[in-house]
């Protein structure tokens, strides 16, 4: 009898533990509410010199309880999420330089340039070197969203014309959908002191990495010389045109 009931009691803790695991998961998140940059994580743009660029890993988690229940509003693997929440992203730059403008689009891991250069490739290695210490590129690639997710929801630039500046994220339409969606559960029993999860639990995390291209105003006294032809596509490095930033003189 004494055996039942001590058995009994650590599969309830056991349980419980679980259902409190998956309730302080937060699900269509960020990597935090205000997520702030440092500028030792921004990619230069190689061809013009006033554009940096930072991949955010926006990502969505879905969970599902021993009891076959899926939480938040039900997502779960191969579903559409409507609108996933990816945090606020902050900026920040020398007091003596100027946010223009910042954009966001769908994440490219081998986007490369008219140089051929493969920016996709540095801009993730600059921006994501810590979790690169803990998973390789291609855990984060495969656990990546397989539908185009490049609809984002129009949001202000907060700070324009300063030197700090933040932006909120929503992914719109993304599908849970990955070659190989990141296993939350098998990741949680992993770590030390965690007890296992109750039968029939599951959590999957799915990403929607995106791309930062963050514009400043060229330093007071200087201006840029960009080249486009008449359908506005750039002639940087072609038929010997070449884009520079030269200072402002007065009476040159």
């Amino acid at each position: 009898m004494i055996q039942r009931i001590i058995s009994f009691l650590l599969s309830m803790v056991i349980l419980f533990s679980s259902l409190f695991a998956i309730f302080t998961f937060h699900s269509g998140t960020a990597e935090a509410a205000v997520f702030t940059v440092g500028a030792d994580r921004l990619l230069q743009d190689p061809n013009n010199p006033n554009i940096y660029y930072f991949v955010g890993m926006v990502y969505y988690e879905v969970w599902k309880s021993s009891g076959g229940q899926w939480t938040d509003e039900g997502h779960k693997p191969g579903d559409k999420v409507l609108q996933v929440d990816g945090g606020t992203y902050e900026f920040a730059f020398g007091s003596n330089r100027k946010i223009k403008n910042i954009e966001v689009t769908q994440f490219q891991y081998n986007w490369k340039n008219s140089n051929n250069t493969n920016l996709g490739e540095l801009i993730f290695a600059k921006s994501r070197a810590e979790e690169l210490r803990q998973h390789p590129k291609q855990y984060y690639q495969r656990a990546t969203s397989l539908r185009d997710y490049d609809n984002y929801k129009d949001t202000p630039v907060v700070g324009k014309g300063t030197n700090k500046a933040q932006k909120e994220v929503y992914v719109l339409n993304g599908w849970l959908i990955a070659e190989e969606a990141v296993n939350r559960k098998r990741e949680e029993e992993q770590k030390p002191n965690i007890p296992p999860f109750a039968p029939g639990v599951e959590g999957y995390r799915y990403y929607f990495p995106t791309l930062f291209a963050i514009e400043l105003e060229p330093p007071e006294g200087m201006a840029i010389i960009q080249h486009f032809d008449t359908k506005g596509n750039p002639l940087n490095g072609i038929d010997g045109f070449t884009d520079k930033e030269m200072k402002l003189e007065k009476g040159k």
